[in-house]
């Protein structure tokens, strides 16, 4: 029988973090590693993180799980009563009790901090995360897809509607004002989606002085007002390092008073020009399952579902 010891994390404790993190990952397709500074960033860094709601696992001296729960305070103060679980573990060390152990440690924190549900995300239709979440009760409560175009002649070029005009700008470059207006839009354009709450201005920020690829903000104006968004990206780390040609079409968002006008259709035809351009066959994008409208406008592009994941949920 192995040897387990546990502990809340420590700052010290980051390198070893991101290495579970990243060999927890390896295993799923499209994955791209973390460094140190990301993990940093969303953890230890962020306001309302409290390492008392994660563990770390300890075989012979080493670091070889991380698991717990992160309570978002700006989610609570908006009205959604929940926590995401998160659980890594390296793949030599799954199944002796670690993943139990985790999920025992977040759930009894969620509850001590009066959180009414535990949420947890599993790529694919099956494995081990799936696993835990069943047997501790969870419930499959939404699905999403990655899909998928890969062709060897460019996208459709699909022309603005009348009075609508595209404006493009280098994430990396982008002001703080130019931020705060893709929040803004962002978050007008996805609230009646499924589980939203506000994105904060601060994490686009972040994110964008994390950014490692060739990422573009592509923003619809109709005169002055920015009625749509979208974040297209090539990926250059991860084409590196596995020789592939892909790029991803990471947010596309409309104001609700202007769908139905073919501003999407134009902003994601645009931005997946825009990466073909760059020398990509290959273009990725997440969705939730149920949005039917989405899919079908991702069909009539020609993307094809990639894969299928599933969030789950547990009452508390």
């Amino acid at each position: 029988m192995t040897n387990v010891e546990y502990r809340h994390p420590t700052i010290e404790d980051i390198e070893a973090i991101t290495d579970v993190f990243n060999r927890n990952s390896r295993e799923i397709p499209l994955h791209q590693d973390d460094t140190v500074e990301e993990i940093m960033e969303f953890t230890f860094k962020e306001d309302d993180y409290d390492s008392k709601g994660f563990l770390v696992a300890i075989v012979d001296g080493e670091i070889v799980g991380y698991g717990g729960s992160h309570i978002r305070k700006h989610r609570i103060e908006m009205g959604k009563d929940d926590a995401w679980i998160t659980i890594a573990i390296v793949p030599e060390k799954r199944n002796i009790g670690i993943e139990q152990h985790f999920m025992e440690l977040g759930l009894e924190y969620l509850r001590s901090r009066k959180i009414g549900t535990a949420k947890c995300w599993a790529y694919g239709m099956e494995g081990w995360i799936h696993d835990i979440c069943l047997e501790y009760g969870f419930k499959d409560v939404r699905h999403s897809y990655t899909m998928v175009w890969k062709h060897d002649k460019a996208p459709e070029a699909i022309p603005a509607p009348e009075g609508i005009t595209l404006e493009h700008v280098k994430f990396k470059e982008a002001s703080d004002e130019t931020i705060e207006l893709f929040t803004d839009v962002f978050n007008s354009s996805f609230v009646d989606h499924y589980d939203f709450s506000k994105v904060l201005l601060k994490d686009i920020i972040k994110w964008r002085g994390l950014d490692k690829e060739n990422t573009r903000l592509i923003f619809a104006k109709k005169g002055q007002e920015i009625v749509g968004v979208l974040m297209c990206e090539e990926s250059l780390v991860y084409n590196k390092e596995n020789n592939e040609k892909i790029g991803w079409a990471n947010v596309l968002g409309v104001n609700p008073p202007h769908r139905k006008s073919g501003i999407g259709r134009t902003l994601l035809s645009t931005g997946m020009r825009w990466i073909y351009d760059q020398g990509m066959d290959t273009i990725y994008l997440g969705m939730d399952a149920e949005n039917a409208k989405a899919l079908d406008l991702y069909f009539s592009l020609g993307y094809k579902i990639h894969k299928e994941s599933v969030s789950y949920k547990l009452d508390l």
